[in-house]
């Protein structure tokens, strides 16, 4: 397939697709949401940032990526330079987006685990159960990451809900399936895909026409590549031509892909006509373009070269999967009436600093895409807000007009009229965004200007992000102004105090952090 072609089916392949004709939304439902967040995706990794009013709007390059889809979602939507990830591990960003609560109070403080008790508190009104409670037809499709790791699973991995025999068994050491009930937090439409396995997702869900006609609990194994499989399920969803929703609702999406998290080792772990046109034949020279992909360090320049173009060939296939989405939204009438909001739950380091992954304070982890399109009040524009997971459950309700009904548990903030409206003037940004390393006790944020973090014996890093935009130069606060380190200092206790967490009520390292009464 060339060029031109892959471009086209990127953005239409649903045309591939039998819909009905394009209708009417209903003029007396509240807005749509559709709401997309892949994982491990950095926010350098979209193709606009290279174009146009984008270009130049990051202090460092961006990533040499294919995205069509993402490119003309941006032109439509708020686009965010930097919103950021707060805890850039899976599960307690994930926690904190569902629940607008900071991991103490929400139950996650660690990526769940078999080995762990971490688990999204099911007594908590999260995201989706308030959309539920506001009468929207929900549907949540892909990874969850959220729930207790417990072994009720018999031989075979279908879900028993005991661990007494014939169950005892865990399937998979991080993710796990949620079974009906509380666990679900409100959502109508199950579809999760478990495991990182990309073109070998372990699927559970309970509309039985996606899965062969088994039942809820029971494995599903379709060997597709996971965005591909997902797509497909929504295409049906807004298709409704068998009642996957109540048309007579507005309906909410998330969809969270598991691409493009490792692994990335080959053309089994990724859209492979998107490796081939795109990746394939280039330079390593060409993709890896950030200077601190250290190359002093020889075993991790070679890992990174080989894993980047799978990395890009799966941004660019999650595109082209978005571009079908976006596609059927179109078709069904809604496009006009719903709210799309594009991010994700942390970035990927690919090399940079001699690291991969993420839980790291680097930009390439701490930074995340955002985007929000809002049809008819939104078109491309930026917006310099440092928008954290737990701001996000109330400022998107706000833009459901569903203001009244964030719970009062919810900790974040409603930054929705702000957003929309461009105007800030009766409201004052945050002046920073609070850093977690829960893994290593690390405790840090970013401003503006700096990036800093201390771990639990009083070591610092501190970058300048203005003069050293890569992060490679390490600084001490004693190499900055008494303001500026007094301001970081400060800001950070408050953090620690509005988060309520253990350093807070310890008063941990309080000779360097200056803590609130």
């Amino acid at each position: 397939m060339n060029r031109r072609n892959y471009l086209f089916t990127s953005g239409m392949a649903v045309g591939a697709v039998s819909l009905p004709g394009k209708v009417a939304a209903s003029e007396n439902k509240g807005p749509n949401l559709l709401f997309i967040f892949p994982d491990q995706m950095r926010r350098e990794a979209m193709g606009f940032w290279q174009k146009g009013k984008f270009k130049g709007a990051l202090n460092t390059v961006s990533d040499p990526v294919i995205t069509p889809a993402l490119d003309k979602l941006a032109q439509e939507s708020v686009v965010f330079t930097q919103a950021v990830s707060t805890c850039p591990v899976c599960s307690p960003h994930r926690a904190m987006l569902m629940s607008g609560m900071w991991p103490w109070q929400n139950g996650v403080v660690n990526n769940c685990h078999q080995n762990r008790p971490d688990s999204l508190k099911h007594d908590i009104d999260c995201f989706t159960d308030v959309l539920a409670q506001s009468g929207y037809d929900t549907c949540y499709v892909g990874k969850t990451h959220w729930e207790r790791n417990d072994p009720l699973f018999d031989e075979n991995q279908n879900y028993v809900g005991t661990a007494e025999a014939p169950g005892g068994h865990h399937f998979n050491p991080y993710d796990t399936y949620i079974p009906p009930g509380r666990g679900r937090h409100g959502v109508d439409y199950w579809f999760q895909c478990v495991k990182d396995v990309h073109k070998d997702p372990r699927v559970y869900s309970n509309r039985p026409e996606r899965i062969d006609g088994k039942a809820d609990g029971v494995q599903h194994r379709p060997e597709i590549y996971s965005p591909k499989l997902e797509a497909d399920v929504l295409v049906d969803y807004l298709k409704n031509n068998i009642g996957q929703r109540d048309a007579s609702k507005p309906f909410s999406i998330i969809w969270a892909p598991n691409p493009p998290h490792n692994p990335y080792a080959s053309e089994k772990d990724c859209d492979e006509i998107a490796y081939r046109e795109f990746y394939k034949d280039k330079h390593s020279d060409e993709l890896l373009i950030r200077p601190n992909v250290v190359e002093s360090d020889a075993e991790n320049l070679a890992k990174a070269k080989k894993s980047v173009p799978f990395y890009f060939a799966n941004i660019t296939g999650v595109d082209k999967q978005l571009g079908r989405v976006f596609q059927a939204l179109e078709q069904s009438g809604e496009a006009d009436n719903t709210i799309v909001v594009f991010t994700a739950d942390h970035g990927e380091m690919m090399g940079s600093h001699n690291k991969f992954g993420k839980l790291v304070i680097y930009e390439e982890a701490f930074c995340v895409p955002f985007m929000i399109k809002y049809p008819g009040k939104t078109k491309g524009t930026l917006e310099d807000l440092m928008i954290t997971p737990v701001d996000i459950m109330p400022t998107v309700l706000g833009m459901l007009g569903l203001k009244k009904r964030i719970p009062s548990t919810v900790e974040g903030k409603n930054f929705s009229r702000e957003i929309i409206s461009g105007d800030w003037s009766a409201t004052d940004k945050p002046k920073s965004a609070h850093f977690l390393g829960i893994n290593k006790e690390v405790k840090g944020l970013r401003t503006d200007r700096y990036s800093f973090q201390i771990d639990k014996e009083g070591k610092q890093i501190l970058f300048d992000n203005e003069t050293d935009p890569y992060q490679m130069k390490e600084l001490q606060l004693a190499d900055i102004s008494q303001a500026d380190a007094d301001f970081i200092v400060s800001e950070l206790g408050m953090w620690l105090k509005q988060s309520n967490d253990p350093w807070y009520r310890k008063r941990k390292l309080s000779e360097l952090i200056n803590y609130p009464a």
